[in-house]
């Protein structure tokens, strides 16, 4: 072994003085170049490349960095650019096909709320129809039934009118009996109410042909021209349907003296 290590090294230092020296001049040819142009820690290789006029003047270890970062690949940094504007143009298609969904589904949600509209109508007008169809068939119903009723109450009315004419020394003998038929008679009456049938208006009314059927006309005093001054006999009506029309007598002016 050498006993003098320390002493090589100092040799051998020693005969790199002119590389050293050489080292020295081109870092204070640096500084002077960074003075000039304002050098930073984030200026690059190619950047300083730029700053010295001759390509002999670069050192070996700038001239092995611009060999290894070949400015000719530097042309492939435009492709960050290439691929925004392709993400740019992606979005933007789907931004419009989101648009054409959102309208697709605003005209389906518009045809649906005027479809259940439709449906929502034609229910109330359904309801409505079949109510008036219920009532009317119920109408024709009482007023079948009315029809067939109708006879037996007028016979009984005239039993009424017959008994309350008869002098009272005549009706004592069957009051109670009379008092019976005038209570049936009330019941009835009250019943055909209950379903909606009553008498139509005669005496002292205006002669309306919807209602009345005139069968003869007499001079009165007591009544204007045309109107009712006698029933002959009763009709009767449910809501605005005639079930049967009432015959009557109508007053006519007297002729001039």
């Amino acid at each position: 072994m050498n006993p003098d290590p320390e002493i090589d090294d100092l040799e051998f230092l020693d005969g790199d003085d002119a590389a050293e020296e050489s080292v020295d001049d081109f870092i204070r040819s640096l500084e002077e170049k960074e003075k000039d142009l304002h050098i930073t820690a984030n200026t690059t290789v190619i950047e300083l490349a730029d700053a010295f006029d001759d390509a002999d003047e670069f050192p070996d270890f700038m001239k092995d960095e611009l060999a290894a970062g070949n400015p000719k690949t530097q042309p492939a940094a435009a492709a960050p650019v290439v691929n925004a504007e392709s993400e740019l143009v992606k979005l933007k298609s789907e931004i419009t096909a989101l648009k054409q969904t959102v309208a697709r589904l605003e005209d389906d949600r518009a045809e649906v709320l005027q479809a259940s509209q439709r449906r929502a109508k034609d229910f109330e007008n359904f309801k409505t129809r079949a109510e008036r169809e219920r009532i009317e068939s119920f109408q024709t119903q009482v007023g079948n039934l009315a029809t067939q009723m109708l006879p037996a109450l007028d016979n009984l009315n005239r039993a009424l009118d017959f008994a309350l004419e008869m002098p009272e020394s005549d009706r004592a003998e069957f009051q109670q009996f009379l008092d019976g038929v005038v209570l049936v008679n009330q019941q009835v009456s009250e019943v055909l109410a209950g379903m909606g049938i009553q008498p139509i208006a005669t005496v002292g009314e205006p002669f309306d042909p919807h209602f009345h059927e005139a069968v003869a006309t007499e001079e009165s005093d007591e009544f204007p021209e045309n109107f009712v001054s006698a029933e002959l006999l009763k009709g009767y009506r449910i809501g605005d349907r005639v079930i049967r029309h009432s015959m009557v007598k109508v007053a006519k002016s007297e002729p001039p003296a």
